[in-house]
């Protein structure tokens, strides 16, 4: 017989010396006896049962209950006991632990407990007082929600009740702790709360984050040492981005162990909000007295949300929440893909905050070549640097398609296809607006600019070059002003955000504003080079506005162009429809011009295999952008004649002049 029949037999005898044989006990004991043991008991009289009938099953269950031994039950009364030397439980409260586990695992056990409740004559209080061998006034003062096992996690109230019968419940994870066998309380907890797995980044994968991250690791690190309470980090930012991945690596940057509550079950379920409340606040009771842990909380807005939450996903009290996190004992690193659904009364008590967003270009690849390293998705060293600056995708998302690109033996093409499937997965089905994409490298040769661009390349490369620092780059289309804008960036080793104006406008009023000061956050937080394209439509003259918000838009623009102290860009065709005040927001002003006779040969080498025909000197109005169109226009012909390629370069020259464009390929 196992120990946990042994306490199911236990209860039983002490019932029926407890009552008398025409109690609705009395009727349903026998029942009892035999679904949990083979023993047949004499069967009830159909009329009044009388005492002799009663003393015979009384007897049967008091010879039954000295036949005990081993079994899971024992494995739950010793770590019940582990758990409540840890966390200072009295005997009685440890005892009731041990009865709520019993009644959780245990069928034979949750058997007798739900039937002698359903028949009225006893209560839960009464049972335990009996189970504990305690009064029954000590077991109601230790049910108390203010109590030990309550406040502790440990128990939690099982609100309506089980079935409208037990109130208590446990965690899963508590609850198949308690069956598990261990040495001591140390395993106990390492079973429960297991340390997170290393990470696979490094503390300069995060370099986007600045000071933000220094100030992280000294404010834990600080916290710790002088175990200063209600300490808390939050983590947001889009799915992807690395919150949980910097978690692991700011804790081995301060060298302690990283421990996540409120995961999952043990058998992978989704635990409901309160038993991850319960889990933070046992795993905080555990693990507060040590200063070498910190916890880990995923998804935090699922537990305090404002918004709509599934039926049986019941709120916590604030005042509860609020004080668990002001006396919290032990720092927590909270994350969460959206502050927007979480509840201004958390956010208030978050000691510090940092925006994750995907890793600035330069980083990106060095994560990729990581990530080949690790996946093996058959991509070449001399491509990955490539497809890092094409794909600005979070690292999580660049491992999902690498571990696709390997099963399918598909290579960079097929990480491609599944990142740009992502991306228009995450667009709700529409396509990412398009990239830049140059088919020859940026050529200082064939830019014609009126100011020094090696010399701005070389001063603004230097380690104590200023950032504070803005260009308008004006001139015909296809001069090169966005190519040289994306090339300094690269000299400079900057990552580029670049914005369109129908990225940044918007129908909505005040929408336009907004996006407008997001670009320069965005920019500011990333530490990179901000380009806006087509910036005439976003500094238009404000002396011609016929509408309030055509004025506060280029206020928002001027503003944030005054005080923003990293390096931005503004390339526009009409430089001339531009307002005045923008003159004195921009440090250089340079303008792009079409090429030089001297140049054009040389932008003919950079496109075509062939020699250039002489008739390509007489042309005065070409820029790169022209020779890049033409070498399209007869890659898709299939062939290469430079007769005919003079003739469509002579077509876009006489375009310009606003001359009649001959029909066809130069016929």
């Amino acid at each position: 017989m196992t120990h946990e029949q042994h306490l199911a037999l236990d209860l039983i005898a002490r019932l029926a010396n407890r009552f008398g044989p025409a109690s609705r006990i009395a009727k349903e004991l026998p029942g009892w006896l035999e679904y949990l043991t083979e023993v047949e008991c004499p069967e009830r009289p159909r009329t009044r049962p009388g005492a002799q009938w009663w003393e015979k099953v009384r007897a049967i269950a008091r010879d039954l209950v000295p036949a005990a031994g081993g079994g899971e039950g024992e494995t739950v009364q010793r770590n019940a006991a582990l758990f409540g030397d840890h966390f200072g439980l009295s005997p009685v409260e440890t005892s009731m632990l041990t009865f709520v586990a019993l009644y959780k695992l245990f069928d034979g056990f949750e058997h007798v407990v739900d039937g002698a409740l359903e028949t009225r004559e006893v209560t839960v209080p009464l049972l335990l007082s009996w189970f504990c061998a305690a009064p029954e006034a000590e077991i109601r003062a230790a049910m108390r929600a203010s109590g030990r096992l309550t406040s502790s996690g440990l128990v939690q109230n099982n609100r309506g009740g089980r079935h409208n019968r037990m109130p208590f419940d446990l965690s899963e994870r508590l609850t198949l702790a308690l069956i598990a066998e261990v040495n001591s309380i140390v395993d106990l907890i390492a079973l429960m709360f297991p340390r997170a797995a290393e990470p696979q980044a490094e503390w300069q994968d995060f370099e986007g984050l600045g000071r933000d991250a220094e100030l992280m690791r000294d404010l834990l690190s600080c916290a710790l040492v002088q175990r200063k309470p209600g300490m808390h980090i939050l983590l947001y930012g889009p799915p992807g981005t690395g919150k949980t991945e910097f978690a692991k690596v700011l804790a081995r940057e301060i060298g302690v162990d990283l421990r996540a509550v409120g995961e999952t079950d043990d058998d992978g379920g989704e635990p409901s909000r309160r038993e991850r409340l319960a889990e933070l606040t046992m795993a905080s009771r555990m693990l507060g007295q040590r200063s070498d842990t910190v916890l880990l909380f995923d998804e935090m807005e699922d537990l305090f949300g404002t918004g709509g939450f599934p039926f049986g996903r019941e709120t916590p009290s604030k005042v509860h929440f609020n004080r668990i996190l002001e006396t919290n004992p032990i720092p927590v690193i909270w994350t969460t893909n959206s502050v927007n659904a979480c509840d201004p009364a958390f956010l208030r008590r978050i000691s510090y905050s940092a925006l994750m967003r995907p890793p600035s270009g330069r980083v990106r690849a060095r994560i990729w070549q990581r990530l080949e390293e690790r996946h093996g998705a058959g991509i070449p060293a001399a491509a990955l640097p490539h497809l890092a600056e094409q794909h600005d995708q979070a690292p999580a998302l660049v491992s999902d398609a690498m571990v696709v690109a390997r099963l399918c033996d598909g290579g960079q093409a097929v990480v491609s296809q599944v990142l740009d499937a992502a991306a228009r997965l995450a667009k709700g089905g529409a396509d990412s607006a398009p990239r830049h994409h140059a088919e020859v490298p940026w050529q200082q040769d064939l830019a014609r600019a009126d100011a020094d661009l090696s010399r701005i390349e070389a001063r603004l490369a230097a380690p104590d070059a200023p950032r504070r620092i803005s260009f308008c780059l004006e001139g015909p289309a296809g001069t090169g002003k966005s190519a040289w804008a994306r090339h300094l960036a690269r000299v400079i080793g900057m990552p580029v955000i670049e914005k369109r104006a129908s990225d940044l406008i918007s129908k909505w009023l005040g929408e336009s504003e907004q996006n407008i000061a997001r670009a320069f956050s965005e920019a500011r937080a990333d530490g990179a080079m901000l380009i806006f394209d087509e910036a005439d439509s976003l500094l238009a003259d404000r002396r011609g506005a016929e509408r309030s918000w055509e004025v506060s838009q280029v206020n928002e623009m001027l503003t944030w162009m005054e005080s923003h102290t990293q390096p931005f860009i503004c390339t526009t065709n009409f430089v001339e429809k531009l307002d005045p005040a923008t003159q004195r927001r921009f440090t250089f002003r340079i303008r792009f011009d079409f090429l030089s006779v001297d140049q054009l040969p040389l932008a003919w080498a950079a496109h075509f295999p062939c020699s250039p025909p002489v008739g390509l000197s007489a042309l005065d109005r070409l820029a790169p952008g022209d020779f890049a169109n033409v070498a399209r226009r007869m890659q898709a012909l299939g062939h290469v004649d430079p007769e005919q390629i003079l003739q469509e370069l002579i077509n876009e020259d006489a375009a310009k002049m606003g001359a009649a464009r001959p029909i066809g390929f130069g016929r």
